[in-house]
């Protein structure tokens, strides 16, 4: 093999492995970027002694878009007893995070993402996760 034709194939096992990554499924782009307990959250009304707001059961996660594509995602936080706080689509764009949160929360949490006008990929509806989810 002649060093000429080894730098061409060379070059293409590179362009092949580039052209690749373009293809990854992306829910690789999204990563969790971290969670909390009990951390303060505006939406959760829980209340302890009558008055108080009590956070102690709230997760949050916050999950980041580590691709450059904009990537739409649905995202679902399971509560205690087993039902799912669902969050509508969002948009991100390239290293944006999004937190999402259950008042009551187990830890648990599912995402679903796809490209921006991506029609192959169809997200569940809320109903698809309540039913298919349900007590997981």
């Amino acid at each position: 093999m002649t060093v000429k034709k080894f730098i061409l194939l060379a070059l293409a096992i590179l362009l092949a492995f580039f052209a690749g990554a373009q293809d990854l499924p992306q829910t690789d782009c999204l990563v969790k970027a971290a969670s909390r307990w009990g951390a303060p959250c505006e939406k959760c009304e829980i209340y302890k002694d009558g008055y108080k707001r009590d956070f102690s059961g709230t997760y949050s996660v916050d999950l980041k878009n580590t691709c450059s594509d904009l990537v739409e995602v649905k995202v679902a936080v399971q509560e205690k007893g087993g039902t799912w706080r669902i969050f509508p689509v969002k948009t991100l764009t390239g290293n944006e995070v999004l937190t999402v949160f259950a008042c009551q929360g187990t830890g648990k949490y599912i995402y679903w993402a796809r490209r921006v006008n991506d029609t192959e990929i169809i997200l569940p509806s809320d109903h698809e996760i309540l039913t298919e989810y349900r007590s997981r």
